[in-house]
């Protein structure tokens, strides 16, 4: 046999091995991931009332006190940072706001914690502003970058995000939970100012 026409073929025999060796490997890790997923879900949804969880989007769903919830994994806007967040539907309306803790980072030159706020209305950033470490402690914001309470008026979700690093990081029932009933407590006081502020702009 013509040797060029030999090593010709012992290349295709060699790129065709490595084509099905990679499809090997990409359908086992994907299997993998989804397993792990799945393992990591399962408890979440166990956790709620009539809880679902669905491997495929790494999202669980159900009830908590009779409020619709759900728990996913998602991508920051910017998307490089893989995030968790925590949904509780609570009533709609009023102002939207955002608080975001970011821990103390000692190679900064003035190490404090950050904490940002956005919201138009006044009696919410004043309640926004008396929150601390200690006041959101149940969130343990000192064990991530960050931590973000969201509150979304169109939709009326309450949201306690923070970034995860991948499917592993997924959060156990007993801190879901937790996420869940700070949620909970602060949509009732949410709901609260909102219809304080209604009445004295209505008056």
């Amino acid at each position: 046999m013509n040797p060029y026409l030999a090593t010709g073929l012992a290349m295709c025999v060699v790129i065709l091995i490595a084509l099905i060796g990679t499809g090997y490997l990409a359908v086992y890790f994907t299997r993998r991931a989804k397993a792990d997923v799945e393992r990591l879900i399962t408890p979440l949804a166990e956790s709620l009332e009539d809880g679902v969880g669905d491997a495929e989007e790494a999202e669980v769903k159900g009830k908590y006190h009779g409020a619709l919830v759900f728990g996913r994994m998602a991508r920051a806007a910017a998307g490089t940072v893989t995030l968790w967040q925590t949904d509780l539907i609570d009533s709609a309306g009023g102002h939207g706001w955002n608080f975001v803790y970011s821990r103390p980072n000692p190679k900064k030159t003035s190490p404090e914690a950050e904490i940002d706020i956005i919201t138009k209305s006044d009696v919410i950033r004043s309640w926004l502003e008396t929150w601390t470490a200690e006041s959101i402690a149940p969130l343990q914001p000192l064990e991530t970058d960050w931590v973000q309470v969201e509150y979304t008026p169109g939709s009326g979700v309450v949201r306690v995000a923070r970034p995860i690093k991948g499917r592993n990081q997924i959060p156990d029932p007993e801190t879901f939970l937790t996420d869940l009933a700070f949620a909970e407590q602060v949509g009732n006081r949410n709901r609260e100012l909102q219809q304080t502020e209604e009445t004295s702009d209505g008056e």
